[in-house]
């Protein structure tokens, strides 16, 4: 059997396993009490808004702790690597508020 890259043959298995891990929990039926349409889709939108205020929050208290104006720094110098960092950050930020909110 020809190998691709770093996963070998018999790795491949697992590595399907692994992936479908996560969906086999989350198909399982909820405990909790069901919840209406209506009653979901004001909690998505309330969830969402409280997600993007906390992202807001984060962003201002990172661009307070740097020593530089990161909005000067993407939006008039360009900086490539400041709108990276920028990015993680947000990504890091909306993990927690996930894991928080979820």
């Amino acid at each position: 059997m020809k190998r691709f890259g770093l996963v070998r043959p018999g790795w491949s298995l697992l590595a399907l396993a692994l992936t479908l891990l996560p969906a086999a929990a989350h198909a399982q039926p909820a405990a909790g009490p069901r919840v209406g349409l209506g009653t979901g889709l004001v909690l998505s939108v309330v969830y969402g808004l409280v997600g993007i205020l906390l992202l807001m929050i984060g962003y201002k208290i990172f661009e307070w702790i740097t020593p530089f104006s990161v909005s000067d720094a993407l939006s008039r110098d360009q900086n490539r690597a400041v709108g990276i960092v920028v990015a993680a950050i947000f990504i890091a930020i909306g993990l927690v508020i996930h894991a928080a909110l979820g």
